[in-house]
């Protein structure tokens, strides 16, 4: 297994740690070693071609220099707002047999990826999905404790979804392989439109969570057993749940009422908020350290659907520039912003 790490400072702190990931399940530290490691830096192109060009096309129909080879399985962990830029990086080593599993929270990064990295579908690689509900922190830089056992979610994605009877790249069968019999994983096979009802479910629960942890500064089970917290969480939900009802992706598909309904969708919040009652979400962690929050993925991709099929999220969008609001404020104390407004205020 290789790690690919794209900042000098990751590489950095793989040196100063040990050059090791120690994980901390129960009070035991397991410390694994036997890692390669390659600093993936940005590939220098030249010719009079567009930034976007010189980062996609150009590089996909180059050859691989040598010391670069091909990449056949990829597990893409990223915060959702970097998969681009770290795949931009990778993409000329990536072919159609390879295989890619992204595992993040939220949802939208594989459109972005298709239009900014792979924007021509004869060339991207087999798509994998994975929704992870194990506990997971990092104490720090390859420093990482296993808080809470779960499972992992995997689905190979069709090329098309039109296709029936799908065909699946043998890259994609065998990291699906691997990983439903590693133990320590609990990794489950699904079909894509069960892996996505898997997905949308934690989306919705991130989409509570997160930024009212984050700006309320609490830990997660904090917002339980408040009534005011309780009315807001129940409002933010009415929106969620009416969205969800409505993607047409989801037509036809049995139990969707049921199982997105304001009700059920507000037990989750609550049984993961219970379960995960001492831990700071990663929203909130992001804040503490002034850095970018992935809320355009979580509540933004939620309110981008809503207005796709005609559903305004008032209180969501509200939500939504709370966050970003405040991650701006954090970053400017942190120094890690200019204090600008962005380009896109939408």
């Amino acid at each position: 297994m290789t790690l690919l790490l794209p900042a000098q400072a990751s590489l950095n702190s793989w040196v100063d740690q040990g050059q090791a990931i120690k994980l901390t399940t129960n009070g035991l530290l397991d410390t694994k070693s036997d890692f390669e490691v390659e600093h993936v830096r940005n590939r220098p192109v030249t010719g009079d071609v567009s930034a976007e060009d010189r980062t996609t096309t150009s590089l996909l129909n180059s050859p691989v220099p040598p010391g670069e080879e091909v990449i056949h399985n990829l597990i893409v962990s990223v915060k959702a707002f970097n998969t681009v830029n770290a795949l931009r990086r990778i993409a000329h080593r990536l072919t159609r047999e390879s295989a890619v599993l992204f595992i993040q929270n939220g949802m939208g990064v594989i459109e972005e990826v298709n239009e900014q990295v792979f924007p021509e579908p004869e060339n991207r690689p087999q798509y994998m999905l994975g929704v992870i509900s194990h506990g997971i922190y990092q104490i720090k830089p390859f420093s990482l404790a296993h808080s809470g056992h779960g499972t992992t979610a995997l689905a190979i994605l069709p090329r098309r979804a039109e296709e029936v009877k799908p065909f699946f790249e043998s890259s994609a069968l065998y990291l699906l392989r691997t990983m439903t019999r590693t133990p320590v994983l609990a990794a489950v096979g699904f079909g894509p439109t069960d892996l996505m009802q898997l997905q949308i479910e934690k989306l919705a629960v991130n989409a509570i969570i997160n930024p009212l942890t984050a700006l309320l500064d609490c830990q997660n089970g904090d917002i339980l057993h408040r009534p005011s917290i309780s009315r807001i969480i129940r409002l933010l939900l009415a929106e969620i749940s009416l969205v969800i009802k409505s993607l047409p992706e989801l037509q036809g598909v049995p139990n969707v009422n049921m199982r997105f309904s304001i009700a059920r969708l507000e037990s989750q919040v609550i049984g993961i908020a219970y379960k995960t009652a001492a831990n700071r979400s990663s929203m909130l962690q992001d804040f503490s350290q002034g850095r970018p929050t992935e809320i355009e993925y979580i509540t933004g991709y939620l309110i981008r659907r809503g207005e796709e099929v005609g559903i305004q999220c008032v209180l969501n969008y509200m939500l939504k520039h709370m966050v970003k609001a405040k991650e701006r404020l954090e970053g400017e104390r942190h120094g890690s912003l200019l204090p600008l407004e962005p380009r896109n205020p939408h």
